[in-house]
């Protein structure tokens, strides 16, 4: 497997989609953060001013807003979807399938090679955006990152995103004909939730689950464990499942 995501990782179609989404997501979440104009007054000790201050830092970290979701969902689906899809169609797939390997292994090796690609292409712009516009203030960042706990339900935040997309593009893939079909089905179901407003999926209930638990929990731990309480069958169950049918039916179906 370590071989396969290698391959994977160093394929060129795979670094030119990640390219696509490290410096769209970059310019997206720039964007966003430039034109904050959120304005906030502190009265009290000056440890309470910190604190707040640190707080209200860490809650502007870049998310996925409607635009960064979209360019997020669309390098995803391209990820998964040439993974997956596209070596079948071109039916290199029969050559890789035919090493002593089950299907499921395969499978799961490119799943994890877009989801590593798929993280380092939305996190990195997201801190670069983030050091890039407030490194005048690194000691605030640093409280805010470490001392107050947002650097850990960020990570999480991330990583459950990555994983449904992920897993459910995946789904899709396996039960698609072609990687036309995969991609458009992966977008469309991604990008559903949003256009029907619903706040009970990702990503509006993954980033309503963080948004909670860092606003009105006090303790770091506390903040992770609300932000897992509120997001846990939807940010890492259902993908989990998702993505357990998927390595299934590679199981059932040919190379085709």
């Amino acid at each position: 497997m370590r071989a396969q995501i290698r391959w994977e990782l160093e394929d060129p179609y795979n670094l030119l989609v990640f390219i696509f989404g490290f410096v769209m997501l970059g310019i997206t979440f720039f964007s966003g953060l430039t034109s904050n104009d959120t304005v906030f007054m502190i009265a009290g000790p000056d440890s309470v001013i910190v604190s707040e201050s640190a707080k209200t830092l860490g809650l502007i970290l870049p998310r996925l807003g409607t635009e960064e979701y979209t360019i997020f969902a669309l390098t995803g689906a391209l990820l998964v979807s040439l993974m997956l899809r596209y070596d079948r169609d071109t039916r290199v797939a029969k050559s890789i399938y035919s090493l002593p390997v089950r299907n499921h292994s395969v499978v799961l090796s490119k799943a994890l090679s877009a989801m590593v690609l798929l993280f380092l292409a939305s996190i990195l712009p997201a801190f670069l955006a983030f050091i890039y516009i407030h490194g005048d203030v690194p000691e605030l960042m640093r409280r805010a990152l470490f001392g107050e706990g947002f650097l850990a339900g960020y990570l999480l935040y991330w990583a459950m995103m990555v994983l449904y997309v992920v897993s459910l593009s995946a789904l899709v893939a396996m039960l698609s004909p072609n990687t036309f079909a995969a991609l458009l089905g992966s977008i469309t179901l991604l990008y559903a939730p949003l256009v029907l407003k619903l706040r009970s999926l990702p990503p509006r209930v993954i980033d309503d689950a963080f948004f909670k638990a860092y606003t009105t929990q006090f303790y770091p731990s506390d903040r992770v464990a609300a932000f897992l309480d509120g997001s846990f069958y939807v940010g890492l169950l259902l993908p989990a499942v998702m993505l357990g049918v998927a390595l299934i039916l590679s199981e059932w179906r040919d190379v085709s």
